[in-house]
């Protein structure tokens, strides 16, 4: 089976919709995604309809997405990313405000685990070490945890006793993933990369062959900025998509 891996599309439909056709392209039936669907970006209501209607294995609450559940974790949020989500939240149908709000934390699959952040917090911190791989060893099941929040594309390897972390700079790199070792992959953002690459990113997991791809996906980012221009979005946030920042 091969299963497209989606995280942090931010409210960037033109982006997410790349992504789904580069995805359906290499063979993707059925879909992982690891949070964060709304802002930043212009469209929050058309991505959490397309995200929804999606064949899903698993669909995970991220922090932005959070604050229909949890209206306090606002106050964690810097000026810029408030102002978007004020502009995008008003206008989610109340279908979209019940999907997000009622998205678990995490996820339980066959093999495979899910969350946005980290197992101790799954809404707010982020997996970024090899420290946090191996304290965290024994509080996820499976061979992978998929993640989000930090926005980059990269992979952590490797058993309780030691592990490796790999950040992917490459349009597209496809790793084997070994019997032996548990891996954290973050497939990086479709809406907002933050790798200074400003393509779309996102993952493809072969569970038959056992391989995980990393893909990065060109889109017309100038559309999505007049939208954001249009709803008198913050100027970094807009211009921030054309730097991958």
């Amino acid at each position: 089976m091969r299963v497209g891996i989606l995280s942090d599309i931010h409210g960037n439909l033109e982006a997410l919709q790349a992504c789904l056709a580069r995805l359906e392209q290499e063979g993707a039936e059925t879909y992982i995604q690891c949070g964060d669907i709304i802002g930043y970006g212009p469209d929050a209501e058309a991505c959490v309809r397309q995200v929804s209607q999606l064949p899903l294995l698993a669909s995970v609450m991220g922090n932005h997405d959070a604050i229909l559940a949890f209206p306090s974790i606002g106050n964690l949020f810097n000026f810029d990313a408030k102002i978007a989500l004020e502009e995008s939240v008003p206008a989610l149908s109340r279908t979209s405000i019940d999907y997000l709000r009622t998205l678990p934390t995490s996820a339980q699959g066959n093999n495979f685990a899910v969350l946005h952040g980290t197992p101790l917090d799954p809404i707010k911190e982020y997996f970024h070490s090899t420290t946090q791989f191996n304290v965290y060893y024994q509080m996820w099941q499976g061979q992978v945890l998929f993640v989000g929040h930090t926005h980059l594309p990269f992979y952590i390897k490797g058993s309780a006793r030691t592990c490796h972390m790999y950040l992917n700079q490459k349009e597209e790199h496809t790793i084997s993933l070994h019997d032996k070792c548990r891996y954290v992959i973050n497939s990086g953002a479709v809406g907002k990369p933050r790798d200074h690459n400003p393509h779309a990113s996102c993952g493809l997991w072969d569970t038959d062959n056992n391989t995980f791809t990393f893909l990065r996906q060109a889109y017309d980012i100038s559309v999505t900025q007049a939208k954001m221009r249009a709803q008198h979005f913050p100027s970094f946030l807009i211009e921030s998509l054309a730097y991958g920042l």
